[in-house]
């Protein structure tokens, strides 16, 4: 006598309610037990979907594993099982219209497009696509490209791709809905240039080939840049609009002549509150005026430099690795505060005025 299968005839609303309960893992083992299941499956509310293949090769060692005879053919057996996951639990599902959140974080080769479509067809709101670099991976390749209408997408709000190799030597983006846009060592990219009326937060970490950016976002709140550790050839060139909204700027190594930078760009960031500079170039001289500047940092910056100050809203000022000959801070705050911390002992005044 075969037992009823009673879990299986409940309604669809309790038993997305029970798989409301389970993880990612437990909801696709109990969607495999009947058709009815799997049917309820495939249009259970995702709101985020995120899949991890350090977390997945933990939860999936097997013996057999260790018994092959190469650290590479161990990789091709994880590989293919994470690729084997992702595309069957992707298979399984329906259309997402609750997606809001897609998240992959990969260290391999595998179909990334398939992933990204999947997102796309969906309106995904929030795409983080992400390929770690790992020494025992590397004779298996990188991920080679991702889909580049992930730039033009009208659902997407929130885009981060980290370690990917985007395919394009040049990204414009223009008219585009995104609002947070994050993009760390995608080193194909030699030029960057953004116009976007809706972005608000935008970081970029690059290698030395990005050498001409260029943003014009009125309604940008921070920015970040980090040019990486490895120098580039030139110069780079770094050109700002009017960025009015413009809160917090952070420049790491940015191959750029500082104080010149200042001079043709601070005007135009007439709400910057918080400006950090990390080991950039300088010539004898910095000199910043700024009426709304609450807080300035300089660090891991080697050359000897007088700065001069003119920052009547100054709370905070920070020299770290710096020598400055002299800093004068004219028409500041009484309540600032100034830290300086020097690598070697070196000679120099301060003067408040």
């Amino acid at each position: 006598m075969v037992a009823a299968d009673r879990i299986s005839n409940l309604h669809e609303e309790i038993l997305h309610h029970i798989m409301s309960f389970l993880s990612f893992s437990e909801a696709i083992r109990m969607s495999v037990l009947s058709k009815r299941l799997n049917s309820v499956w495939r249009t259970f509310p995702l709101p985020v979907i995120e899949f991890d293949q350090e977390l997945f090769e933990e939860k999936s060692k097997r013996p057999l594993d260790e018994m092959l005879d190469s650290v590479s053919e161990r990789n091709i057996q994880k590989m293919s099982r994470f690729s084997d996951y992702t595309e069957d639990f992707l298979r399984r599902r329906g259309p997402d219209s609750f997606l809001r959140k897609f998240k992959l974080r990969t260290h391999c080769v595998f179909d990334v497009d398939r992933c990204v479509d999947y997102a796309l067809e969906n309106r995904v709101q929030e795409l983080d696509i992400r390929s770690d670099k790992e020494e025992n991976f590397s004779s298996l390749g990188r991920i080679v490209s991702i889909n580049p209408e992930v730039f033009a997408a009208k659902s997407i709000r929130v885009l981060k791709l980290s370690g990917l190799e985007l395919g394009i030597q040049k990204l414009i983006l223009t008219d585009s809905l995104i609002e947070e846009l994050s993009i760390n060592h995608c080193d194909s990219l030699e030029t960057v240039r953004v116009f976007s009326d809706k972005l608000v937060f935008f970081e970029l970490r690059c290698g030395p080939r990005l050498l001409d950016i260029e943003i014009d976002s009125p309604n940008l709140q921070s920015l970040t840049f980090d040019g990486g550790d490895e120098l580039t050839e030139e110069f780079r060139k770094i050109n700002l609009g009017d960025l009015e909204s413009l809160k917090s700027l952070s420049l790491r190594n940015a191959e750029i002549v500082i104080d010149l930078w200042i001079k043709e760009n601070l005007s135009k960031l007439i709400g910057l509150e918080n400006l950090s500079i990390e080991g950039c170039l300088y010539s004898s001289n910095v000199q910043i005026s700024h009426p709304r500047l609450k807080n300035i940092e300089f660090l891991n910056c080697t050359e000897a430099v007088d700065l001069e100050l003119v920052t009547p809203n100054l709370v905070s000022l920070c020299c770290s690795g710096i020598r400055p000959s002299s800093i004068r801070l004219t028409s500041t705050s009484t309540q600032c505060e100034v830290r300086i911390s020097l690598k070697k002992k070196t000679k120099g005044f301060l003067i408040l005025a």
